[in-house]
């Protein structure tokens, strides 16, 4: 990998965290006990552009900002499951289809209900998990449905990233 390509790919993922950040930040709706919000949309975004790794950066430290600020006690947490979630949706979506995409997605999605319910279990109460899981569940069915719907507009931009890079469109 060039440095040329190692800098745009660096600067992407900083950019995509930027956006996760923003959507997570601004687009939320109080629930006791915290808040749902559509930031997994650009979570699955980040990933499809970036693949793993950088998807995982990008969707670790976006969300976890966005924590900081709102529900602190969630900041850790938050950075290792939206981490978890941006690498493996990243490696299974990476630029291919439709149904890669939305299965990366329900996975993604289960990745992030299933580790918040264990982070509440442990370092709080089963109560409070189990009241989380309508909340929770309501962001995953949202977050890939509205992903779904710019996933024509996701896909375009892919295809001008690797024309960019010099990479064939087959």
């Amino acid at each position: 990998m060039k440095t040329d390509s190692k800098l745009f790919k660096l600067t992407s993922a900083g950019l995509m965290a930027a956006l996760i950040f923003v959507i997570t930040f601004a687009v939320r709706i109080p629930m006791p006990g915290g808040y749902v919000n559509i930031g997994d949309v650009p979570v699955y975004m980040g990933a499809y552009l970036l693949g793993g790794p950088a998807g995982a950066v990008a969707a670790a430290v976006g969300s976890a900002l966005a924590d900081l600020i709102g529900f602190p006690a969630y900041t850790i947490p938050t950075l290792i499951i939206k981490g978890l979630m941006g690498l493996v949706c990243g490696l299974i979506m990476k630029n291919k289809g439709f149904v890669a995409f939305i299965l990366a997605a329900v996975l993604g999605g289960l990745i992030m209900v299933a580790g918040y319910a264990v982070f509440e279990i442990l370092f709080f109460n089963i109560n409070m998990a189990i009241a989380d899981l309508g909340g929770n569940s309501i962001q995953w069915v949202v977050g890939v449905i509205v992903a779904a719907a710019f996933y024509p507009g996701i896909r375009k931009v892919a295809l001008i990233l690797k024309l960019r890079n010099g990479e064939s469109l087959h």
